[in-house]
């Protein structure tokens, strides 16, 4: 079957570097005007469909081993799922109220939803499409995420707690204050720890995954409004208000290393592994700015269009896929073209128009 990367979680998922020409395999990208998903074949690179919606869409999943994606769609408080090969709806669920966030269990036999309004996380079965018992929570939810290794979720509180759920028993934990506002929770990749970011005082708060306690802040130079893992989880970037910079940090050695300077008030992230590239998107200057790894330091800037908010890297890492808010349109970098040298300049590959209002994006391979 195909592989699968999402959109969500704010840019945590990257691939790397292959040297053919093409990619095969389609890009989603769920579009809140035309309340439709623009299928894009990333071999001809052009739109071959689009997949109607009952209603808009607001953020998009892919199962990571069969062909089928998941959106949400807030009116209608439903889940539809959607056949990737035929381009088509097939099912559908109830659900009992806003959904914030949704996760795959590490098996996908499961979707975990995340709802708002109630504050609930509720389980929903992929085999049957049918949801199961909701695990209450004592405070609305603002992110979450789910144990590696565990039957087990971390959430973050929108009054700034976090709180473990055991997925097996239902039962949650007495909730741990951590900040006034709290960003992105996210498992080690080991499952060990959780990472929080706390944007109230620039902070990462590093908790134990078996007792909750809080184990040591590391502060930042800036808030950390947007967070991105490398695929390997050895490094984490971070970027946010109050400079104009990437901030590298290291799960594993619990320590803030890196401080790069980056375009204006960079925004979203994603990151290849060969080569071992950063792509950051600079929102306001309508660009891409692309870090090697290796040598910490800018090696391109690429102009990419209105408002860039999303980036991912394809699968066989032959492309990083620029999602635009302003102009509705999908740019595209050839990875094999990004030269380091003086010019620091990469060219864009090719424009895509995928309709208005375009609000997530998953990539499949063939």
């Amino acid at each position: 079957m195909g592989g699968a990367v999402s959109g969500l979680g704010a840019g945590l998922a990257a691939c790397g570097g292959n040297r053919r020409r093409t990619s095969r395999g389609y890009a989603f990208v769920a579009t809140r005007a035309s309340k439709a998903i623009a299928v894009v074949d990333l071999t001809a690179f052009a739109v071959r469909t689009r997949i109607s919606l009952p209603a808009a869409p607001a953020t998009l999943i892919a199962h990571p081993t069969q062909h089928l994606l998941y959106a949400a769609l807030p009116e209608t408080q439903t889940l539809e799922e959607i056949d990737s090969k035929r381009w088509k709806l097939t099912r559908k669920v109830k659900l009992p109220g806003k959904l914030t966030a949704m996760r795959f269990s590490p098996g996908a036999e499961r979707i975990w939803a995340l709802i708002s309004d109630p504050p609930l996380l509720v389980p929903i079965d992929t085999v049957d499409l049918q949801a199961r018992q909701p695990i209450p929570l004592p405070a609305q939810p603002a992110s979450f995420d789910l144990s590696p290794r565990d039957p087990a979720a971390c959430v973050g509180l929108l009054d700034g707690s976090i709180v473990f759920a055991d997925l097996k028993t239902g039962r949650v934990s007495k909730p741990r204050h951590i900040s006034t506002e709290l960003g992105v929770v996210r498992f080690r990749s080991d499952g060990k720890q959780v990472i929080a970011a706390d944007k109230a005082e620039r902070l990462l708060s590093i908790l134990d995954a078996s007792s909750g306690e809080l184990m040591t802040q590391l502060p930042l130079p800036l808030r950390p409004d947007n967070v991105c893992f490398k695929p390997d989880g050895g490094q984490l970037f971070l970027t946010g208000e109050g400079r104009d910079a990437v901030v590298i940090a290291y799960p594993y050695r619990t320590e803030v290393a890196q401080t790069n300077l980056s375009g204006r008030a960079p925004g979203a992230m994603a990151a290849s592994m060969d080569p071992d590239y950063l792509f950051v998107a600079n929102p306001g200057a309508g660009s891409v700015t692309i870090f090697d790894l290796a040598t910490q330091r800018v090696v391109a800037v690429t102009a990419v269009g209105v408002e860039p908010f999303q980036i991912v890297v394809t699968p066989d890492q032959q492309f990083a896929l620029v999602l635009n808010r302003g102009n509705g349109d999908l740019a595209v970098i050839r990875i094999d073209a990004i030269k380091p040298g003086r010019a620091k300049s990469a060219p864009l590959f090719t424009m895509i128009p995928v309709g208005a209002e375009p609000v997530d994006m998953v990539v499949r391979s063939s």
